[in-house]
């Protein structure tokens, strides 16, 4: 079975060591466990206000790794957001923007957030919104990055809807409770945690909206790869979360 990771990360994490995560190891451990396409963006980007020196080191980092895709971090929280994007629309690789709004601190619902997903979606741009790269629970005790309330995802799908936005780092019952809202969104599987976690995603999720994400190396690539691979589901149904969906959604 062939993957599509839609969440992986490249460089340094302030506050752990993550060993062997340069791009030439990463593009080694994609071929060893069958990932054929990852869309990456890079650590830079998460803890700087103006995201851009991380997207364009970013850029030339992947431009000649055949598996490796940039996904470029948008900030609507800064006033220069407009003129990004335009130079991030320019690059013919952009597939999808990720926006961060925990780490750089604006809300879900905010109109500066509404008039970026508009302006992504008058460019085709696909919309990726990263509730947490790691359990808050866990988080370093200097650092208090908490992601959206519920009430802001709902207020973000009230205008996003129709771009069918990506949410990546949302757990089961985080999932199950936006679902309820009746809103169009794609997940990922990141912070779904449960036994036979597809099977239960189904249970209130179409399985042609979730697909594979693995926030490695925040979280345990084989662990999430086991999660498609050792699932109860349909063999057709598993290649749709490890592949399809994203060949679809990205155009791939």
């Amino acid at each position: 079975m062939k993957f599509i990771d839609t969440n992986l990360w490249i460089g340094n994490w302030p506050f752990a060591p993550l060993s062997r995560n340069e791009v030439k190891e990463v593009s080694r451990r994609l071929s060893r466990f069958d990932i054929d396409t990852a869309f990456v963006s890079t650590f830079e980007c998460v803890f700087q206000v103006d995201p851009m020196p991380g997207n364009r080191s970013l850029r030339k980092t992947v431009a000649r790794r055949r598996r490796l895709r940039a996904l470029p971090v948008l900030n609507p929280g800064v006033a220069a957001w407009r003129d990004h994007l335009d130079e991030l629309a320019d690059w013919p690789e952009t597939k999808a923007i990720r926006l961060l709004p925990g780490y750089h601190g604006y809300r879900l619902d905010s109109r500066s957030t509404r008039a970026c997903v508009e302006a992504l979606q008058s460019r085709g741009i696909r919309v990726l919104a990263t509730a947490r790269l790691i359990d808050e629970r866990h988080e370093h005790r200097a650092v208090t990055v908490k992601p959206p309330a519920l009430g802001q995802w709902e207020g973000f799908l009230e205008f996003a809807s129709s771009a069918n936005p990506l949410i990546q780092g949302l757990s089961v019952h985080e999932l199950r409770a936006l679902s309820e809202f009746g809103r169009r969104f794609s997940a990922d599987i990141s912070f779904a945690e449960w036994e036979d976690t597809l099977r239960v995603l189904k249970g209130f999720m179409s399985t042609t909206r979730i697909m594979f994400g693995s926030l490695s190396p925040l979280q345990v690539l084989q662990a999430q790869i086991d999660k498609i691979r050792l699932s109860s589901l349909a063999l057709n149904q598993r290649e749709k979360v490890a592949n399809l969906n994203a060949v679809k959604y990205f155009g791939v």
